[in-house]
C-alpha cells in the first residue's frame, strides 16, 4: 500500500482538530512529524516508560470461554476514549449509534481498535481488516498476548501483514490456515472488519510506529505463512485533549515552509518566516491581521493565580475536550500550602503575542472574575480580579458585550503578551482576525 500522500495527511490532520490554513506550504516532511507527534498523543504511549518494560506488565484478564473469572474485564470498554463533546452529542442523539463511517479517518481508526479488542472479547485471536469492496486491501491481524498498562489502558500485542493484489493469495492462505486452526468451540468462525484505504494507511502508519514499543530482542512466536509478519502494539486511541492540540500547534516554525529559526514579522510579531521570499508569499494571507494590530490599544492587565474566595481549594476546568475515560482525565490545580507565595506560571511565549482566550463568571462572585489562558494552557489558571482594577476590568466585560466580543457576551479572544509574573499587556480594542476554534 503506498504511504499517505500530502492530501491525506492533511486531511488524517484536521480529523484530529489540526486544521490548518488552507494552502498551506508546508513540507511533507514537516507534516509526517506533526502526524507522528499527534498519534503518540492520542494513544497515550508515553504510559509505556522503555521498550523493556512492555514484557514486565501483568497480563490483561481476558475471557475464556467455558470458564467465569471475576477479574475479566472486557477489551471493547477498556479501549473505549471519548471526551466531553462527544459524550454530548450522544446525549443530544438519545442513544449511541456510532458515528457515520468513512467521513472522518480518526474516527474510522478508533472504530477499528474497537473492533479489534471486541474481536479479542469474543475469543478470536485473529482477524482481516479489508476494503469495504474487499477487493484491493486488506492487513491481516493475529494476536499474541494483551498487557495492562493500567486499570484503564491494554496494551494489545500483535503480528500484522498488509496484503495488496499483488499478494493476495498468501494472504488467503493465511486466513485459511487461521480457519483451520480455530478453537474447537469456534469451528471455523472468522472476523471481518471493514476500513477504508485511507484508514488502513493510517492504521498502519501506527503500527509502524508503535513497532518501537517492544524490546529490540523481542522474538514472537510465529505460526505457518507468518515468516513476513512484523510485531508491534496498539494501544487505545482517543480524541486529542485541549493541552496536546495546544503543544501540537505551539511553533510549527515558518509559517510556509515550516524549516525552524524562523523570525517573527517585525510589524505585529505573530507570524513567523525563514526568509523574506516566504513572507512575501503568506503576505496576501498575513496582511488583515497585520494590519489589524497596528495602532491598537495594549493595556496592562494584572492577573493572579486564584480567583476571589476560592484560595486554599483545588480548582479543574472541564471544556469539551476534556477526556471521559476516568476522573483522572480532569487536570486538577493544586493550591499552594497556607503562608507560602504561588509560583509564577511558566513565559513560554517571550516577548512574542498570542492569542488567549478570556471568560468572566456567568453569576454571583464569578461576575468578579475572568478567567484567562492560551491554546497551550502553558499558564493553567490566571484568573483576573475586579478588584484589582476596576476600571480596567469593567473594559474587559464591556468589550466582551460588544460588537467586538461574542460568544453570549461571556467570553472573547484577545492578542496578549505576558510583561511580568503576574501581569498581561492584552491587545483591548482589537479582534484577531484568525479563525479560532478553541
Amino acid at each position: 500500500m503506498e504511504p499517505l500522500s500530502r492530501a491525506e495527511t492533511l486531511n488524517v490532520l484536521a480529523s484530529m482538530g489540526l486544521e490548518l490554513p488552507e494552502g498551506t506550504k508546508l513540507v511533507q516532511d514537516v507534516l509526517e512529524r506533526r502526524l507522528r507527534a499527534a498519534l503518540h498523543a492520542a494513544q497515550e504511549s508515553g504510559k509505556i516508560s522503555d521498550q523493556s518494560s512492555i514484557q514486565l506488565l501483568s497480563k490483561w484478564p481476558l475471557p475464556v470461554a467455558g470458564e467465569q473469572n471475576i477479574r475479566q474485564r472486557p477489551l471493547l470498554e477498556a479501549v473505549r476514549r471519548g471526551n466531553m463533546d462527544e459524550a454530548r452529542q450522544n446525549v443530544m442523539q438519545g442513544s449511541y449509534t456510532g458515528p457515520a463511517l468513512y467521513l472522518n479517518p480518526f474516527m474510522d481508526l478508533r472504530q477499528t481498535i474497537m473492533s479489534l479488542a471486541n474481536t479479542l472479547d469474543n475469543g478470536l485471536m485473529w482477524c482481516t481488516i479489508q476494503d469495504p469492496e474487499r477487493e484491493n486491501h486488506a492487513i491481516n491481524i493475529r494476536f499474541l498476548h494483551v498487557y495492562e498498562v493500567d486499570e484503564h489502558t491494554p496494551a494489545l500485542v500483535l503480528l500484522y501483514f498488509p496484503v495488496s493484489r499483488a499478494n493476495a493469495l498468501e494472504g488467503a492462505r493465511w486466513v485459511q490456515y487461521q480457519v483451520q486452526n480455530n478453537p474447537k468451540n469456534l469451528g471455523g468462525v472468522g472476523m471481518n472488519i471493514n476500513a477504508s484505504p485511507l484508514e488502513q494507511k493510517v492504521l498502519l502508519k501506527l503500527l509502524g510506529m508503535n513497532e518501537k514499543l517492544l524490546p529490540s530482542d523481542f522474538v514472537p512466536v510465529r505460526r505457518r505463512f507468518e515468516e513476513k509478519y512484523r510485531a508491534s502494539v496498539i494501544l487505545p486511541v482517543g480524541p486529542l485533549s485541549f493541552e496536546a492540540i495546544g503543544k501540537l500547534t505551539a511553533d510549527s516554525g515558518c509559517t510556509i515552509c515550516g524549516k525552524r529559526g524562523a523570525r517573527r514579522c517585525s510589524q505585529c510579531q505573530s507570524a513567523a518566516y525563514c526568509s523574506t521570499e516566504c513572507q512575501k508569499i503568506d503576505w496576501p494571507a498575513h496582511k488583515h491581521t497585520c494590519r489589524s494590530l497596528k495602532g491598537a490599544r495594549w493595556c496592562a492587565v494584572p492577573f493572579r493565580a486564584t480567583g476571589p474566595g476560592m484560595e486554599g481549594m483545588y480548582t479543574a476546568f472541564v471544556n469539551r475536550y476534556t477526556g471521559t475515560t476516568s476522573i483522572r482525565d480532569i487536570p486538577v490545580s493544586i493550591p499552594p500550602e497556607v503562608g507560602q507565595a504561588p509560583v509564577p506560571p511558566p513565559d513560554v511565549h517571550g516577548d512574542r503575542p498570542f492569542i488567549v482566550k478570556l471568560q468572566v463568571g456567568l453569576t454571583g462572585p464569578g461576575r468578579d472574575t475572568i478567567v484567562v489562558y492560551d491554546r497551550q494552557r502553558s499558564f493553567s489558571h490566571a484568573y483576573v480580579a475586579r478588584m484589582d482594577n476596576p476600571a480596567m476590568f469593567e473594559e474587559l466585560v464591556t468589550e466582551m458585550v460588544g460588537p467586538r466580543g461574542g460568544y453570549g457576551g461571556v467570553k472573547m479572544y484577545r492578542w496578549a503578551k505576558r510583561s511580568g509574573d503576574w501581569t498581561f499587556e492584552i491587545c483591548v480594542d482589537r479582534q484577531p482576525e484568525a479563525d479560532i476554534k478553541w
